[in-house]
């Protein structure tokens, strides 16, 4: 079944927690939900913990894809009030997070039903035990009880007839812990863009014109479902050469990301490097150390990620981008075609 990401609309994102929420683990469910694509994070908290919570937002540091944290205050400690307070306010479909617990797991896989979808974990001594997600329309979350707590929320939807369950393991949720990384250490995958993950017929620019190639979108959901990072780093000249504007490019990344989302895959950061030597403007012909083969983009997301580089892989349709990554310090995987998935799959599995 589609989850959040396939052409839904789910722009609020809710981390809301049962008592006092620990700073760490609550910038740790503001990153995840940035990660997958959410971009509006609201953070209901009672006025005492206002100041923890602001606190925890700036913990999290630079959040992807200019995700924005809303503190919202609320008059009471369950969760009950906090959603009735702020139930008026949500127009789109709501991810509910539990920043209590922490879910290794692609969360755009979280099924869509007719009302509500929640996240279970198999094997538990309740067969239907809550660990800390769950999809809502914006019915569902009008009609919901005031329950003394979220694991309560959860336990309630649970039960209910409409609820669409996401099975997983017991291993993949466990509660958070206080000294909760923001960012974890994980593998990454650097995806050049034309010609490895669409279609390129020279200098792509109109969002409407982009094509996915085979495999691409299974690829990225393989690298997101092993959690490994996945960024993009593409070298657009056509910027520096005059033929579109940084705007158009910022555009096609956007649709880019959109299109993943369908197949419930996503990119964690992007970086674009837009110099030339041949370039129209002067100040894109200053030399940045981003365009491949130089490997600037991949040192600055490195700088802002925390990359297992020995573990991970940059992959693209030139030369230049193997010897980027080797540059480096990241192995480099020449894509010739026709299916990347088919080519990665058996790549990743022995990093």
């Amino acid at each position: 079944m589609p989850g959040p990401g396939a052409g839904r609309t789910a722009t609020a994102i809710i981390p809301l927690g049962f008592g006092p929420p620990a700073p760490a683990a609550l910038a740790r469910a503001l990153v995840d939900a940035a990660r997958f694509g959410f971009t509006e994070l609201l953070v209901p908290v009672i006025p005492e913990l206002l100041a923890e919570a602001q606190q925890a937002a700036a913990a999290s540091g630079i959040l992807p894809h200019g995700a924005q944290v809303a503190i919202i205050p609320c008059a009471a400690r369950t969760a009950g009030v906090a959603l009735a307070d702020i139930g008026g306010r949500i127009a789109t479909d709501v991810l509910l997070v539990d920043p209590a617990r922490t879910v290794e797991a692609n969360w755009l896989d979280l099924p869509a039903g007719k009302h509500a979808a929640v996240l279970s974990v198999s094997g538990a001594a309740d067969a239907l035990a809550p660990a800390g997600l769950a999809y809502l329309t914006p019915d569902t979350l009008a009609a919901l009880p005031p329950e003394a707590d979220l694991p309560g929320l959860l336990a309630h939807l649970l039960h209910q007839p409409d609820t669409a369950l996401w099975h997983l393991p017991a291993e993949v949720t466990r509660p958070a812990r206080a000294n909760e990384p923001t960012r974890p250490p994980r593998p990454a995958l650097f995806l050049d863009r034309d010609g490895t993950l669409n279609e390129d017929y020279g200098y792509v620019s109109d969002p409407d014109r982009l094509v996915l190639l085979p495999g691409a979108a299974a690829a990225v959901k393989r690298a997101n479902d092993l959690g490994w990072y996945v960024f993009l780093v593409t070298n657009q000249s056509g910027v520096g050469r005059g033929y579109y504007a940084e705007a158009q490019a910022a555009a096609c990344n956007a649709a880019l990301q959109e299109m993943l989302r369908i197949d419930g895959a996503h990119l964690d950061d992007m970086r674009y490097a837009a110099d030339h030597p041949d370039a129209i403007e002067p100040r894109y012909r200053v030399p940045t150390g981003w365009r491949k083969p130089e490997p600037g983009m991949l040192t600055d997301l490195m700088a802002h990620w925390p990359v297992m580089r020995e573990k991970s892989l940059m992959v693209g349709d030139k030369d230049s981008d193997v010897a980027a990554g080797e540059a480096a310090g990241i192995r480099g995987l020449l894509f010739n075609g026709p299916d990347l998935d088919a080519a990665l799959a058996p790549q990743m599995a022995v990093l």
